[in-house]
């Protein structure tokens, strides 16, 4: 595997620790929540961004929605199958290879960051 697609694969992990630490030894008191009330607003804004980059609840019709949530498990199919068929033909390619583990990223790494956080997709 290239070791930039590892780099890119982890670099959310990478992330999410780096702003663990920077809260944790770094943030001034007046960034945290003080009360329970503040970090539930908090995470109710968390909530609301993860909505609106699903597409939130406004879309103009609801097969709009159905088809594009559709659309993401057949394209990482698609990309699957690719790469399985070079994979056994002995002819692998970069750019297949990187859009693999971007889709194993979709698959496995996105969900593993929520329960790593704490967070509720």
């Amino acid at each position: 595997m290239d070791p930039l697609t590892a780099l890119a694969a982890l670099l959310p992990l990478g992330i999410e620790a780096g702003k663990g630490l920077i809260q944790r030894f770094i943030a001034p008191d007046q960034v945290r929540p003080i009360t329970h009330q503040d970090a539930m607003e908090a995470r109710r804004l968390d909530l609301d961004l993860f909505q609106a980059m699903q597409g939130g609840e406004g879309a103009s019709y609801p097969w709009v929605v159905a088809v594009r949530q559709l659309q993401r498990p057949a394209f990482a199919a698609v990309v699957l199958l690719v790469w399985a068929y070079q994979a056994s033909a002995g002819q692998m390619s970069d750019t297949v290879t990187n859009m693999t583990a971007a889709v194993g990223f979709y698959l496995f790494g996105d969900r593993t960051l929520f329960h790593m956080t704490g967070r509720k997709p």
